[in-house]
């Protein structure tokens, strides 16, 4: 008994999760683009459905009945697809750019801090080579 009930969660609780978790954005992006290069057409309620969805996108772009049209439509996402790409490696960009000048200056000061006591070193091994000299004496 124990053992079949163990098992049947172990089966629901990942159903559970599956079904709890929310598509991330580039999923629903993937989908999308899918959805206008597809040659079928979408019936009225699938289109009010999906635009429900994408509340979050800033402009509505109304679905075109035709070929030309619909190539228009998937241009339209791969530009706003290429832009969000741009976008985000300016970003990465940027983010480099200040992790590298981070890691410069830290090399920097660390370096500075190994000249110093290097010369602490060099300066107490001077002493203690005096001190053994003046005992030996």
């Amino acid at each position: 008994m124990s053992k079949s009930l163990i098992l049947l969660f172990a089966v629901l609780l990942p159903v559970a999760f599956a079904l709890d978790s929310k598509p991330s954005r580039i999923f629903k992006e993937r989908v999308r683009t899918q959805e206008t290069t597809s040659t079928a057409y979408a019936n009225d309620s699938h289109e009010e459905h999906h635009l429900e969805d994408d509340h979050h996108e800033q402009q509505i772009i109304p679905k075109r009945r035709d070929n030309v049209m619909g190539s228009m439509d998937t241009m339209e996402s791969l530009a706003r697809v290429q832009r969000d790409q741009a976008e985000t490696f300016r970003l990465w960009a940027s983010q480099f750019q200040t992790f590298k000048n981070n890691v410069m200056k830290f090399m920097e000061q660390s370096s500075d801090v190994l000249q110093k006591h290097e010369k602490k070193i060099t300066t107490l091994q001077r002493l203690a080579r005096k001190i053994v000299k003046e005992n030996d004496n």
